[in-house]
């Protein structure tokens, strides 16, 4: 299974725009993925969002921000959706979010994330035709107890 995580939100090189940059690790089998990735950036009531295909381990996406301007120095919630082609004729979907500091420029060469070890929840099973298999995650601030920089998360997964 792909894995993915956002480097950083970032200007454009001319300035204006907005940039969303990020890496996959794929599997050796996948050496030239083709996935579609949709990105959504929200700092406060500024939401960014933006979508492409790519074809590399590194990516980057142009967002465009509704109701506002980012604020460089300060967090954003990323989210994001990715959908892969799966051999010999099958997709995967795959969605990940994370807090990002909104920079003014590239750092570092845009350095590939760094990916920790994943947490794996075994399960697989079959959905019969007229079926549908639906999977949530929502993310928000954390309530002022949970500290400073926390997001919560919950999961919901329903078949249908």
């Amino acid at each position: 299974m792909p894995n993915s995580q956002i480097a950083m939100v970032v200007r454009d090189d001319d300035g204006v725009g907005w940039n969303v940059c990020g890496g996959f690790q794929v599997p050796t089998e996948q050496l030239d993925p083709k996935i579609y990735v949709c990105v959504v950036v929200r700092q406060g009531d500024v939401i960014a969002h933006g979508d492409d295909v790519v074809s590399s381990r590194r990516w980057r996406l142009e967002v465009k921000p509704g109701g506002g301007e980012f604020k460089v120095g300060r967090s954003a919630i990323v989210t994001a959706v990715a959908i892969a082609q799966q051999d010999p004729s099958g997709l995967e979907a795959f969605t990940w979010a994370q807090r990002v500091n909104v920079l003014q420029r590239r750092t570092d060469g845009n350095p590939d994330p760094v990916f920790g070890e994943p947490v794996t929840v075994p399960g697989q099973g079959e959905l019969a035709a007229g079926r549908a298999i639906s999977s949530s995650l929502t993310v928000k601030e954390a309530e002022a107890a949970a500290g400073d920089g926390s997001l919560s998360w919950e999961h919901t997964l329903q078949t249908s």
